[in-house]
């Protein structure tokens, strides 16, 4: 807390409120830090990956590393090793904000006033996932013991289509982000990553193999994946059916057994463009919608939405005892029953 009598004879209060209120990253800037997704090195200790963190919703900033935190006035303080005073008479000069005579002194007049930017309220700031970190995390793809019995004991997938869709997994809990507190991978866990229809990750998904009572799916904080494998979609050929599932397993079931599929999680999450797609395809390549609903109360709800999404979808009946396509498809491949038929 200040007291009266400094707030009186040194800065008031008013001043002191807004050089605290100034853009965060904005001083960051300034004072020479290159910021980035709202991340930066740490200037505080011998940092090679950027540990210093900036909070826009209070205005503040952290380094999970060194311990380092503060304000605006705490940063140009400990950055430039000034008193509270001089620091805030940096800020002050740094964005035109002045509040008496000394300021204009010759140790000030090498700083220029610059424009504080705009900055919308976080809470109407749309992020998406950290891509650029998700990449890093599925540039070299590796199937641990527990994704591999998952993969190729369990659902008995091909390993073509495994390798082709690009899965990888992890054997100790990762960051989702390059930023250490947007949350953590469960592991061990599959990596499914989801691409948009050129190929380009949007997103990984995490599916969780391990035995504790931890989420089944995770995806990072930003992430709006509506369809699994959308590429297919720009190989279709005209009039190839197209079969839907409502899990992804489900969908590289349906892969394994050479049939061209999408997953679909839920009709009401679509994108109005990935409806818009879907819709295209059946008018101009005459492709032809089938799907095996899952045999529960959620896979018979999402059949309908899509059939009045896409009227022409086939309905294809599981045999008695088989829950979904991929428990199927794994029956299949142990010789149980007969071939998939679509």
């Amino acid at each position: 807390m200040f007291t009266k009598n400094f707030v009186n004879k040194m800065i008031s209060r008013e001043t002191i409120l807004r050089l605290q209120d100034l853009p965060i990253e904005q001083v960051a800037e300034r004072l020479g830090l290159d910021v980035c997704r709202h991340r930066a090195l740490c200037p505080f200790h011998d940092d090679t990956r950027p540990s210093l963190t900036f909070y826009l919703r209070h205005n503040t900033y952290r380094c999970f590393v060194c311990g380092a935190h503060g304000g605006p006035i705490d940063l140009a303080k400990e950055m430039l090793h000034l008193g509270f005073v001089d620091a805030c008479k940096w800020l002050g000069n740094a964005f035109g904000i002045y509040f008496d005579e000394e300021q204009h002194a010759a140790r000030w007049q090498n700083i220029k006033p610059v424009h504080v930017r705009h900055v919308p309220h976080p809470d109407i700031i749309e992020q998406g996932p950290d891509i650029r970190h998700l990449s890093l995390l599925m540039a070299q793809p590796m199937l641990i013991a527990e994704a591999q019995s998952f993969l190729y004991g369990e659902r008995r997938l091909s390993p073509q289509v495994v390798s082709d869709l690009g899965l990888s997994s992890i054997a100790c809990p990762v960051p989702m982000s390059g930023n250490v507190n947007d949350g953590w991978f469960n592991a061990p866990s599959l990596l499914i990553p989801y691409k948009d229809i050129d190929g380009k990750l949007l997103s990984v998904q995490a599916r969780y193999l391990g035995r504790e009572n931890k989420p089944r799916f995770q995806f990072p904080r930003g992430s709006h994946c509506g369809i699994f494998n959308l590429p297919v979609l720009k190989t279709l050929q005209r009039k190839e059916p197209l079969f839907i599932s409502e899990g992804v397993t489900d969908c590289m079931a349906l892969m394994s057994a050479g049939l061209q599929a999408i997953a679909i999680p839920s009709a009401t999450l679509l994108k109005p463009e990935d409806a818009k797609m879907l819709q295209s395809l059946d008018k101009e390549k005459d492709t032809t919608f089938h799907m095996y609903p899952d045999q529960d109360a959620p896979g018979e709800r999402l059949f309908l939405e899509l059939r009045d999404l896409l009227p022409s979808i086939t309905r294809h009946q599981l045999p008695e005892g088989y829950k979904d396509v991929g428990q199927y498809w794994a029956a299949v491949r142990t010789g149980k029953v007969n071939k998939l038929h679509g």
